[in-house]
């Protein structure tokens, strides 16, 4: 397994939530886990620290990132910037099967057991709503952002709290695009993006 395998395997492990934030990476434990030498993990994990998913201890050992207060605020500024353009192009274009289809998608997403489906459902939901802003970079941006997100899911089980505020924020959503208020429904998504990315800040966890 080369470099490049062994830090997407890594990465997908912490935004996945297996690996939380402060669990410590060790080169010899990671080497015997994928059977290379340390070279490829040291690689990796270099690699990971350099894009901010590792930090480095006083000790000098990696360990996983999680967001600052300041860095949750940057993400959740970045997102409803890009996300707000997207509704705003699409919302002249939605019709009543697209929000029949968001509201199904967040039916479905107050019931579900499984982080990973739960992140599926919401990836559709939102990309029902702006997948006809005809911007493709623009949705491909957006859905890199929400990579970041990732771990927020892990903080919205079936029957919490959390997870009925999800449902009631997409809803709001929904319910200002159908009566196109344009300005309501920008509002409503900035406010479920602030509570989105909050979940992250390493105050929470």
């Amino acid at each position: 397994m080369d470099t490049n395998l062994i830090a997407t395997a890594l990465r997908r492990e912490i935004e996945g939530g297996s690996l939380p934030p402060g669990t410590v990476l060790k080169q010899e434990l990671l080497a015997e886990r994928f059977g290379v030498s340390r070279q490829p993990v040291r690689q990796a994990l270099d690699r990971l620290l350099a894009s901010g998913l590792l930090d480095r201890r006083p000790d000098r050992s990696l360990a996983v990132a999680g967001l600052t207060e300041e860095q949750a605020r940057e993400l959740a500024e970045i997102r409803a910037a890009l996300e707000s353009m997207a509704l705003r192009a699409a919302l002249p274009l939605l019709g009543d099967s697209d929000l029949r289809k968001a509201r199904r998608l967040n039916e479905d997403l107050i019931e579900e057991d499984d982080p990973a489906a739960l992140e599926e459902l919401d990836v559709a939901f939102h990309r029902t709503l702006y997948g006809r802003c005809g911007n493709r970079r623009l949705l491909s941006m957006i859905d890199e952002l929400r990579r970041e997100s990732r771990r927020a899911y892990l903080r919205q089980p079936k029957g919490s709290n959390e997870r009925v505020i999800l449902h009631a924020e997409h809803r709001a959503i929904i319910d200002a695009c159908a009566r196109r208020d344009e300005a309501e429904a920008l509002k409503a998504l900035s406010g479920h993006l602030q509570m989105t990315t909050a979940r992250l800040a390493r105050k929470g966890e």
